[in-house]
């Protein structure tokens, strides 16, 4: 979002005011050049070929999910016209468009967690009203229902990117029992989000259909033909379902409302959710955080779980009821949990006089003793170790079996690392006499003061400059599958016993989720 912006309508003019901001900036040309290609003829594959290969970065991510295991194609992709030969166009604009305009939005905002939230939901319901507007046969174009899906929140984005402090201030109203709408207006002076929405995407030349389609409660449609109005509902559906599995909100009365119309039951509406999360997973480290963020894998499998069962769903509501009090019984009721697990011995665990730490520890818990998901559970884990811990950096990698090497490779991380570097950490574990190798051959953890000489690999020297590395192998049975590294900065102090114990803690908690995922196979 870097272009200059147009001058605002008077009304947007006015909507600024009360919210004590100055102009939005426009939306990037990268974006509005894909949006605009949602009315073009599909035989356009070179157009939409030129736009994405304007930026480097989106080129690299759209190709980055084409090849992912998701699509399965069997063979590698290495350009974009190919991609859009597999793929097709609308395919491949819809991925470029989401990329490009979430990377916007990541970029300009500073509430990390909300807004990867926000636009996570969004692509979901994007992909979910793709997804009904083909499989039902509705008489909407399926790449205007995605794009309308996508957009249907673009207030309330535009609220948590810029007046952070106001959107949390509405969250806890809304969480006190207010609705979405009576709370907007008591914060924002009479304004609601689909208002702030519908002007900022005229302000951008979004298309008309955009803008209507941001009506919260739309009307059922006139007709069978009714476009506009099956666009209203399709975008209304599918960003609310979205909102009640993540709020863990009743599911049946919004499908007694529009189950009909859309022609969707609830077993329908969660499968396709579903594959929306699936689809998800390898768009980009953005939505990869917003899916951990959101439990929704979780969440899914417990309704899944609920609709086969219902005698089971009186116990998973027992067991929720238990982990509350497990909660409120502090780490003693964390203790007895991973004790009865027996990866860990009672003595090994802290009793952290931190409270974030604490909650951490409680949060996994919880999760463990339901359905997760491995690739969210490691990224909360990092999430721990970074803000509960407080290291600079923290990253997970594994050992990659090949066919003359063993290699560590890393696969997530957070902190002051650059996504892309994530996949370039990597250790050829025949390099014995370096301390990685060591570490993980005899499943010990390890500190290393900064700048320690013939410690590290020519390709990591410059990774590691000036870090005090903390190393932590993640072992079952004694034998290493992955590594937990972690750094500080030079200068900043050591970590206190309590500290490493409570690192320690969180690596058990990851050989437990593993544990737990194998012996369910």
């Amino acid at each position: 979002m870097t272009e200059s912006a147009p001058a605002p309508s008077g009304k947007l003019a006015e909507i600024f005011a009360k919210m004590n901001m100055g102009e939005l900036p426009a939306m990037s040309h990268n974006v509005q050049e894909l949006i605009s290609l949602t009315h073009s003829s599909r035989s356009a594959a070179y157009e939409l070929s030129k736009v994405i290969l304007k930026d480097y970065s989106l080129t690299n991510k759209v190709l980055q999910v084409v090849n992912s295991a998701y699509y399965s194609l069997g063979r590698p992709v290495n350009s974009i016209s190919k991609a859009v030969t597999i793929l097709g166009f609308d395919a491949v604009r819809d991925l470029a468009t989401a990329i490009a305009l979430f990377e916007d939005f990541i970029k300009t905002g500073v509430e990390k967690e909300g807004i990867s939230k926000i636009l996570t939901r969004s692509f979901l319901s994007a992909l979910q009203a793709r997804d009904l507007a083909v499989e039902k046969n509705l008489k909407v174009v399926p790449e205007e229902a995605f794009i309308c899906a996508l957009l249907h929140n673009l207030g309330k984005i535009i609220v948590c990117l810029y007046l952070p402090e106001k959107y949390r201030e509405i969250e806890q109203k809304a969480a006190a029992g207010l609705s979405e709408e009576s709370a907007c207006r008591q914060v924002l002076e009479d304004l609601t989000f689909d208002m702030i929405g519908a002007e900022v995407a005229a302000f951008w030349n979004l298309s008309e259909k955009v803008i209507a389609a941001m009506e919260p409660n739309p009307p059922e449609p006139k007709g069978g033909y009714d476009t506009m109005g099956y666009l209203k509902s399709i975008s209304s559906f599918s960003n609310r379902l979205v909102d009640h599995i993540c709020a863990e909100k009743d599911l049946d009365p919004l499908i007694g409302q529009y189950g009909e119309l859309l022609s969707v039951n609830k077993e329908e509406a969660v499968d396709m959710i579903n594959k929306s999360v699936e689809a998800s997973e390898d768009i980009s480290d953005s939505i990869r955080y917003g899916l951990s963020k959101l439990k929704i894998r979780s969440r899914l499998r417990g309704i899944e779980e609920d609709l086969k069962d219902p005698e089971k769903a009186a116990k998973r509501k027992k067991k929720k009821a238990e982990a509350a009090e497990a909660r409120e019984e502090g780490s003693i009721g964390t203790r007895r949990a991973l004790e009865e697990e027996g990866v860990v011995e009672l003595e090994a665990l802290p009793i952290s006089q931190d409270k974030s730490v604490n909650d951490f520890i409680h949060d996994i818990t919880e999760t463990l003793m339901g359905p997760f998901n491995l690739n969210d559970f490691y990224i909360n884990l990092l999430e721990a170790l970074y803000r509960g811990i407080g290291f600079d950096r923290v990253l997970l990698a594994i050992i990659s079996i090949q066919p003359t090497s063993r290699i560590l490779i890393g696969r997530f991380g957070l902190g002051d690392i650059d996504p892309s570097v994530i996949g370039k950490f990597e250790h050829d574990l025949a390099l014995a006499d370096l301390v990685i190798p060591k570490s993980l051959a005899a499943c010990k953890d390890m500190a290393i003061p900064a700048n320690t000489p013939n410690a590290f690999p020519e390709n990591l020297k410059h990774f590691v400059k000036d870090r005090t590395v903390y190393l932590f192998p993640i072992c079952l049975d004694n034998k290493p599958i992955g590594l937990i590294y972690l750094d500080r900065k030079v200068g900043r102090p050591k970590l206190d016993s309590s500290r490493i114990k409570a690192t320690r803690l969180f690596r058990d908690f990851a050989v437990m989720a593993i544990r737990k995922l194998r012996s369910r196979k």
